[in-house]
C-alpha cells in the first residue's frame, strides 16, 4: 500500500479547518493541524461577546470540531520552515515532517507606528481582547469612579461599525442596571472620506443614517495621530477618554516577513501565490493570508480551503486541476440589535430582514466547518446573553 501523503495545516481558522476537514475523509492523506489557540474563534462575531453575548458563540474548541476524525489537532506556534527537509518547526520544539504544508495564519493588529494605541486602546481581534474590552466596559461603571462621557471605535470597516452600534445598545443596557444616568457618546473615526469603504457607496450612505440615528457621531477623513491614558487626538483637537477601541488596522501574520527568502509578499504584506494558491515548495497559503481578489473575507477563506482540498485530491488522482473562482462574498453588516444591511449580488435588503439573512449566514458558515449537531448549538448560543456577566443582561 502507498503511503499517506503527510499534510501539515497551520491555522485554525476559516480556511485551515475547512481544508483538514475535506481531506480528513480521504485516505490517501494524513492530515495535522497545527494551532497556537486550542479554539476556532469566529472573529466576525467577537463584538458580539464583548458586548454581553455568549462566547460559546464564536469560540468552539478545535478537539470538538475534529471529534470523530482522523485529524491530529496540536497546539504549537509555527517558527521555522526548512523546504530542503520539508519539515515545519514549531516553538514547543516539535517538528512536523510534511509533503504538502498548508498555511492559513491569519492576520494580526497593526497600529501603523501611532503612538499610545497599543499601550493604551482595546480591540477585538481574539476572544481575550473581546473579554478584555468586555471586562474594562464593566468595571468602570461599577468602580465608583466618573464613568466614561466618550467611548470611541477608531475603524469604519464591517467590525468598527458592528461594534459602535452594539455598544450603544449594551452601554444603555448596563448603566440603566446600575442606575448611572449621565449621557455619554460614541464616537466612530475613519481615516477614508466614508464608512465601510469597501462595499458599495449607497449601501455606506444608509448604514451612515442608521448610526446616526443610533447616537453615533461620526468623524470621517480623520486619521488618528495617537493616544494618551486619557484623551485620543486627532488632526483637529482631541476627545477625553479612556476607551479607545482600534478596529482600523490588521496585516498579514509576521510568520512570512520573517520568511522573505521563501515567500513574496504584496499589499498588506499579503503572500502572493499563483493561480491554485501554491506558494512554491509545496506550501499552500490561504484565506486572509492570501494576495487574492476577493482575501478578507471569512467565505473567501472557507472556498480557499475547500478549493486546496480540491487541488490536493486532483494531483493525487492525476486529474487536471480545477479554476480558482472564488464567489462573490456577501457584505452582512449589523448595526445594533436585530437590524442588519445586507449587499449580495446588486441587492441591499435593510432591517429585520437584512438580519434574518446575517443570522443565517452565520449558520452557513459555521455548518461549513463543523459537524451539524455542534453547528446548531454554537449557533443558537448567539441568542443568549453571558452566564458570567448577569448584571450585563
Amino acid at each position: 500500500l502507498a503511503m499517506s501523503r503527510r499534510v501539515v495545516i497551520v491555522g485554525g481558522g476559516f480556511a485551515g479547518i475547512k481544508a483538514a476537514r475535506e481531506l480528513a475523509s480521504d485516505r490517501r492523506f494524513s492530515i495535522t493541524l497545527v494551532s497556537d489557540k486550542d479554539n476556532f474563534e469566529y472573529h466576525a462575531a467577537l463584538y458580539r461577546s464583548a458586548t454581553g453575548r455568549s462566547p460559546l458563540e464564536v469560540s468552539v474548541p478545535l478537539n470538538q470540531i475534529f471529534a470523530r476524525t482522523a485529524v491530529t489537532v496540536v497546539h504549537d506556534t509555527a517558527e521555522h520552515i526548512d523546504v530542503q527537509t520539508r519539515t515545519l518547526h514549531g516553538a514547543s520544539g516539535t517538528s512536523y515532517e510534511y509533503d504538502e504544508l498548508i498555511l492559513a495564519l491569519g492576520a494580526v493588529t497593526s497600529y501603523f507606528g501611532i503612538t499610545g494605541l497599543p499601550e493604551y486602546s482595546y480591540n477585538i481581534k481574539t476572544m481575550d481582547d473581546a473579554m478584555s474590552l468586555k471586562e474594562h466596559l464593566h468595571t468602570e461603571l461599577t468602580s465608583g469612579h466618573q464613568p466614561d462621557l466618550h467611548y470611541v471605535v477608531v475603524g469604519a470597516g464591517p467590525s468598527g461599525v458592528e461594534l459602535a452600534a452594539e455598544m450603544m445598545s449594551y452601554l444603555k443596557r448596563l448603566r440603566k442596571n446600575h442606575h448611572i444616568h449621565k449621557n455619554f457618546h460614541i464616537d466612530l473615526v475613519e481615516a477614508a472620506p466614508r464608512i465601510l469603504p469597501s462595499l458599495p457607496e449607497r449601501f455606506s450612505r444608509v448604514i451612515e443614517r442608521r448610526l446616526k440615528r443610533l447616537g453615533i457621531k461620526l468623524y470621517t477623513s480623520t486619521a488618528v495621530k495617537g493616544e494618551t491614558a486619557d484623551e485620543l487626538q486627532l488632526p483637529r483637537g482631541s476627545i477625553r477618554t479612556h476607551t479607545v477601541i482600534w478596529t482600523a488596522g490588521l496585516t498579514n501574520d509576521p510568520f512570512y516577513g520573517q520568511h522573505a527568502k521563501l515567500f513574496s509578499l504584496g499589499k498588506g504584506g499579503k503572500v502572493e501565490v499563483d493561480e491554485y494558491l501554491s506558494a512554491g515548495y509545496n506550501i499552500w497559503v490561504l484565506g486572509d493570508s492570501a494576495l487574492t481578489p476577493k482575501t478578507g473575507w471569512a467565505q473567501t477563506a472557507v472556498y480557499d480551503g475547500t478549493y486546496v482540498a480540491r487541488v490536493l485530491k486532483a494531483q493525487q488522482s492525476e486529474q487536471p486541476l480545477p479554476h480558482y473562482q472564488p464567489p462573490q462574498p456577501i457584505g452582512a453588516i449589523p448595526v445594533g440589535p436585530h437590524w442588519c444591511g445586507v449587499s449580495m449580488s446588486g441587492l441591499q435588503l435593510f432591517g429585520y430582514v437584512g438580519w434574518t439573512v446575517r443570522r443565517w449566514a452565520d449558520f452557513h458558515l459555521y455548518r461549513q466547518i463543523m459537524p451539524l449537531r455542534l453547528a446548531v448549538r454554537s449557533w443558537l448560543m448567539g441568542n443568549r446573553h453571558s452566564e458570567t456577566c448577569p448584571e450585563c443582561r
